[in-house]
């Protein structure tokens, strides 16, 4: 009955059900008002009694309750989290209860958890009751986010899915107005990116998936019908959901093979290549796979989605950097190429037999029988490339259909993480991220090291490829563009475009940058969306899927005549 199964901690001078009946009636402080208009609670460290609804429980740690209908004051949460680990395995959705204890304010940040601990009382009053539930709408500031906390809400406009970095552990990001994009991505670095970020996160909302398991859910899938308890882990608030609806879910990309007589060029970011000692031993390797059987796995999806890409020259970033031998990354990579099904693979192995001192490198893979290198291989050493960008790697090639000549360099810039603490690589919070000034500097010394090399091979068909870890907008990219080389992705495919998921934010990290004289033989120029927008971890339905965290570019040239845009 009603009051008896959570009676606890009540005086012995009267019977269970008793001691549950007068808590039942006893006079309970308004959440609201515990709640209060600010951050923190008015009534923190205070002893009270309060009554509501259970609407969502985390057994283990605790669970949330509700009041129903308007209560005073206004603009304040009417639900409150009980931190009571014992009660949180016993209690279910609908039942009433009263209970007493301290209030509390939970996590370090000013977006605190608002909650009641030390609990010395509780009754059940009681069940099967209607859970509250009040309508809300993205975009939605931090005053109204915290107005709402650890409510159950319902949103009935459309929301897409913008974030699965942590899908296969129940984690995602929902955004309303479409997926989020990275803000120097479509605006420029300085106020109006910082405008854009705080536009992103009003209009998102971190979610926890119900239940154990789920099927992978792509980037850009539509959801409608969500509904949720406004939770919070200490840290930041979190959508419980309880019920969500796909209406609509992109499908993954087939990529069509190149046109007879195009030379298909690929640029890849490998997510750490890593092959052990080549042997089968050597893990876990320091930056890839932790175990053979991962590494397995690994190439079979490189293997499934190079297959797809028909590349006639590969270029690639995040390759292990232990030279070019027969236990290396470079000839397991070589390997796996050619057993795609599409002929023999070879690889440009400079003088050297590392290329630079990280301990991943850039490289070039290709098939001998399109394409023909010419002269030795060209490796940039300079301080912008010491111990920060990885050093570019550039050949001369020449088509053997057509007979046409190209200096090709691949590229990998200094990365936005590990920042440092001072100076000028320091982040200097106008969107660019750190290392901002490091990766400037690598272009201002490629960009003339290209001119040269062009003028020595006597090639004015110069294609810059690789991962340069800046957005759209940032200082590198309109340096290339500055020094007259064409993004051939937005000249021939148009903008939006995206090749990295950042935070829950889409934008472009890898490029493919044409000379003026040879970006008029590409025919077009794509990003195969097949990592980026889809959740790792996970079985997803194909096997080409997520091979790494970049989605690679790909562009066909056709040399037989100036080419255009499909």
């Amino acid at each position: 009955m009603p009051g008896v199964l959570l009676a606890l901690g009540c005086s012995d001078a009267a019977p269970p059900d008793n001691q549950a009946a007068l808590l039942c009636q006893a006079e309970a402080t308004a959440i609201s008002a515990i709640q209060g208009k600010d951050w923190y609670s008015p009534l923190q460290d205070s002893t009270v009694t309060v009554r509501g609804i259970v609407t969502s429980a985390d057994p283990g740690k605790g669970f949330y309750i509700e009041e129903s209908g308007v209560v005073e004051p206004a603009q304040s949460s009417r639900a409150l989290y009980v931190a009571d680990a014992s009660l949180s395995g016993l209690v279910t959705p609908g039942q009433q209860l009263t209970l007493s204890g301290r209030v509390d304010e939970t996590g370090a940040k000013k977006d605190t958890l608002t909650s009641l601990a030390d609990v010395t009382s509780h009754a059940l009053c009681a069940e099967n009751l209607d859970l509250p539930l009040t309508r809300a709408e993205l975009p939605m500031d931090s005053e109204n986010r915290e107005a709402l906390e650890g409510m159950r809400l319902a949103f009935e406009q459309a929301l897409t899915i913008t974030d699965i970095y942590n899908f296969h552990r129940g984690e995602t990001t929902l955004s309303a107005k479409g997926v989020l994009r990275v803000p120097t991505e479509i605006r420029m670095p300085g106020g109006d990116a910082g405008q854009q970020a705080r536009k992103n996160r009003s209009r998102s909302i971190d979610a926890l998936l119900p239940g154990a398991t789920f099927e992978p859910s792509p980037v850009g899938s539509t959801l409608r019908e969500v509904m949720g308890v406004l939770g919070h882990d200490g840290n930041e608030q979190q959508l419980l959901l309880e019920y969500w609806q796909i209406a609509e879910s992109p499908r993954a990309a087939v990529l069509a093979p190149p046109a007879p007589g195009d030379l298909r060029i690929v640029s890849s970011n490998l997510l750490n290549f890593f092959n052990g000692d080549g042997r089968g031993g050597g893990f876990p390797t320091e930056r890839g796979a932790k175990t053979l059987l991962d590494f397995e796995n690994q190439k079979d999806r490189t293997q499934a989605a190079t297959a797809m890409m028909r590349a006639d020259l590969l270029a690639v970033q995040e390759l292990e950097n232990d030279g070019f031998g027969e236990f290396s990354a470079a000839q397991s990579l070589v390997e796996l190429l050619s057993q795609a099904g599409h002929g023999d693979y070879a690889f440009i192995a400079p003088s050297e037999d590392r290329i630079g001192n990280d301990i991943i490198t850039v490289g070039l893979f290709y098939r001998p029988q399109a394409l023909e290198p010419i002269g030795s291989a060209h490796v940039l050493y300079a301080p912008e490339f010491d111990g920060l960008s990885r050093p570019p790697l550039a050949q001369l090639f020449r088509h053997r259909d057509s007979g046409a000549n190209l200096l090709v360099a691949v590229n990998h810039l200094k990365s936005k993480g590990r920042c440092p603490e001072s100076g000028e690589n320091t982040d200097q919070e106008d969107g660019q991220g750190c290392w901002n000034q490091s990766r400037a500097a690598a272009v201002q010394a490629l960009v003339p090291w290209l001119k040269s090399l062009s003028l020595d091979v006597g090639s004015d068909h110069v294609l810059i490829l690789g991962d340069m870890n800046a957005w759209r907008n940032e200082e590198p990219i309109e340096q290339f563009k500055a020094a007259g080389y064409v993004d051939l992705v937005e000249e021939r495919s148009g903008l939006p475009q995206h090749s990295f998921l950042y935070w829950g934010q889409t934008g472009t990290l890898d490029y493919a940058f044409a000379s003026p004289a040879l970006s008029v033989n590409a025919r077009q120029a794509q990003i195969w969306h097949i990592n980026a927008d889809w959740p790792g971890g996970m079985d997803l339905p194909e096997p080409w899927l997520r091979m790494s965290d970049h989605d690679p570019v790909i562009v066909d040239f056709n040399f037989s005549h100036s080419a255009t845009s499909d």
